[in-house]
């Protein structure tokens, strides 16, 4: 599981550069790249009413991605 900054959505790239933020996909490579089993984005921008285009933006690159809210419980397998 990767847990990853998804502060802005695909069109804010340069602000999420220049800021040291995340968007949706860039979190999405890095979740592909270490071959996670699942995506939680989290510190979404307050600009976002809601996380649903970043969820989108995120699962066009890595389907198994969610939104992290608050109270958020996961149950993760034991390794074997």
């Amino acid at each position: 599981m990767v847990i990853h900054d998804a502060t802005f959505d695909d069109a804010l790239k340069e602000k999420a550069d220049t800021d040291g933020h995340s968007t949706a996909s860039q979190a999405a490579e890095q979740a592909k790249t270490a071959q996670a089993k699942c995506l939680v984005l989290s510190h979404i921008s307050a600009r976002y009413s809601d996380g649903s285009l970043l969820l989108e933006q995120a699962k066009k690159v890595f389907p198994n991605s969610i939104l992290a809210e608050d109270y958020l419980s996961l149950e993760l397998p034991l390794s074997e």
